[in-house]
């Protein structure tokens, strides 16, 4: 299994002096961790109760592409993916070219993740997107990326696209396209990743699912049967895929041996353990030593 960091997919609440993605990438890489991972949010609204792990309203995150850039140019290993990026929020025809670029020029070392927040809705809306149509958006939008990513002559005629035959260059570096892995934990979220994408990228805290419902469920059990629904779905739809890649994200403080070897044994491809809050490249340091003496 890799074992990789995440960025806190929270944080105190205050503006943060957020730390360069390719200073942490850079020391991550020669600690001897596999991947980073970064979320993504772009605005807080001030006055909008939120749902989910962001206590203190929507995080401050830096751009999580910029992030990926800066990640991938300072290292020559270490994979780099979006852990999510919110694609409502985003046109996929600017996300296509960005991504092609950073898995072009890092030899196929970037993996997209997507979901669509649920969060806020202001968040959403302010960015351009609709919130009640964010899964239709999203799903489309993934539709017009592989296109642009794989064919010479594109068209497309959908709900919120719609242009003649275009081309773009450059490609992504790995073939057929940029792995693009789904963040969410309903059965909906499954079935799209068995039917359109090649991996999922759900978030613990500790073994609790950090959904907006409840469950009983717990987090290992969530992956065990995660991927044998993901599996079913694709053999319905006649995807023929051998294995689809499941990266596991833990929250701060998650950085246990006992919970690296549960998602392991639940089926886990790659583990990413959240940093805490840190407001420098020494926070980062500390915190990424701390982690790796606990988990690699």
């Amino acid at each position: 299994m890799k074992i990789g960091i995440s960025r806190p997919f929270a944080d105190p609440g205050a503006p943060i002096n957020d730390v360069d993605m390719g200073e942490i990438g850079r020391m991550a890489e020669a600690i001897g961790f596999d991947w980073l991972t970064s979320g993504h949010h772009t605005v807080r609204p001030l006055r909008e109760e939120i749902k989910g792990p962001h206590t203190h309203g929507v995080p401050f995150y830096q751009d999580p592409l910029i992030g990926a850039a800066r990640a991938t140019a300072m290292t020559t290993r270490l994979e780099v993916s979006t852990g999510v990026l919110i694609m409502p929020m985003k046109h996929p025809v600017d996300v296509a070219k960005q991504v092609a670029c950073i898995d072009a020029y890092s030899n196929g070392r970037f993996m997209l993740g997507l979901g669509t927040g649920g969060a806020s809705r202001i968040e959403i809306e302010a960015s351009g997107g609709s919130f009640e149509r964010r899964w239709a958006y999203t799903m489309e939008s993934i539709a017009v990326m592989k296109g642009l990513w794989t064919q010479d002559a594109f068209a497309f005629d959908g709900e919120f696209f719609q242009f003649p035959e275009v081309q773009m260059y450059p490609r992504p570096a790995r073939k057929p396209h940029t792995p693009i892995l789904l963040g969410g934990y309903s059965d909906a979220v499954l079935e799209r990743v068995g039917k359109h994408c090649q991996g999922w990228v759900p978030a613990y805290a500790g073994t609790k699912l950090l959904s907006l419902t409840e469950t009983d469920l717990t987090g290992p059990d969530h992956v065990r049967q995660g991927r044998a629904k993901i599996m079913a779905h694709a053999q319905a739809a006649g995807r023929d895929i051998a294995h689809f890649e499941i990266g596991v994200i833990l929250a701060p403080g998650d950085d246990a041996l006992d919970l690296r070897n549960v998602y392991e044994d639940a089926g886990a491809d790659r583990l990413a353990f959240s940093l805490p809050h840190i407001a420098s490249v020494e926070d980062a340091r500390i915190a990424l030593e701390k982690i790796a003496a606990n988990v690699l």
